[in-house]
């Protein structure tokens, strides 16, 4: 669980985030959506520990951002935040070191670490890269690689700020289909950040919108209305509705 109490932030003497309060349940995967300037990716950093400037608390299993770094560390896991430092060395290889967290000094990486390792080149369709050296990868197999390396660690938190930029159709779907199994057991929750709308209303299971620095909306992906789309973004739009899963999809009408 991720707690978030009266947390603001203030920046050259701007404030970007304003008492945002905020409770994110296991099993979760929370959707935030907002214009660009309405401090997502601010409030995601936050989160994650990467800024610690911030007034009020952020607790992830019970355990306060600000106080305890390591007890974060291990607990939340930021999509791009472990670029590879050698881009000569293997794809399976930067992956499996995403599973140096849970490695016993001097000994080698455990078959668990393999396993899952594995099984995620297997979800997100990179098996056949794995030999492959991450300099020679294609910019979308890379950023899928990076997911996988976010997903890898198994931390009871995972933070994805715009992670379906660069991937096609397919991998998406691929990523979405994990995500979904990362939280299924009830443990770990998945907080995404999107300004792909479509996306975030057939993936989150709770949305979040936020509007200059405040929380201004939160809900089902039934809150993913016209009109909530016109208060919010400034523009109009008609809404469908999936025929497999009833949720909402957003169409914009062509220009005249």
């Amino acid at each position: 669980m991720i707690d978030i109490s009266n947390l603001s932030l203030t920046i050259n003497g701007s404030a970007i985030l304003k008492d945002i309060s905020l409770t994110m349940n296991d099993g979760e995967i929370v959707g935030l959506i907002g214009k660009s300037g309405s401090g997502k990716t601010l409030l995601l950093k936050s989160i994650a520990g990467r800024i610690r400037s911030y007034g009020g608390t952020v607790t992830i299993q019970d355990t306060a951002a600000q106080g305890n770094r390591r007890g974060k560390l291990m607990s939340v896991s930021y999509y791009g935040s472990a670029l590879p430092q050698n881009p000569e060395e293997s794809l399976y290889n930067f992956l499996l070191l995403a599973r140096v967290a849970y490695k016993k000094p001097f000994r080698p990486f455990s078959d668990y670490d393999r396993q899952v390792t594995e099984e995620y080149l297997s979800a997100l369709d990179l098996g056949r890269y794995c030999d492959a050296r991450i300099s020679t990868l294609p910019d979308g197999i890379f950023r899928l690689a990076m997911l996988a390396h976010t997903l890898i660690g198994e931390r009871h938190a995972v933070i994805f700020d715009n992670p379906t930029n660069d991937l096609d159709i397919l991998s998406v779907r691929l990523f979405r289909n994990v995500l979904a199994r990362y939280v299924m057991n009830g443990s770990r929750v998945a907080v995404v950040s999107s300004n792909d709308l479509n996306f975030i209303s057939q993936t989150a299971d709770r949305i979040v919108i936020l509007k200059d620095g405040c929380i201004v909306e939160t809900g089902t992906a039934d809150i993913m209305t016209a009109d909530t789309i016109k208060r919010h973004f400034g523009i109009d739009v008609l809404i469908s509705r999936n025929i497999y899963n009833g949720k909402p999809e957003i169409h914009l009408f062509p220009d005249a």
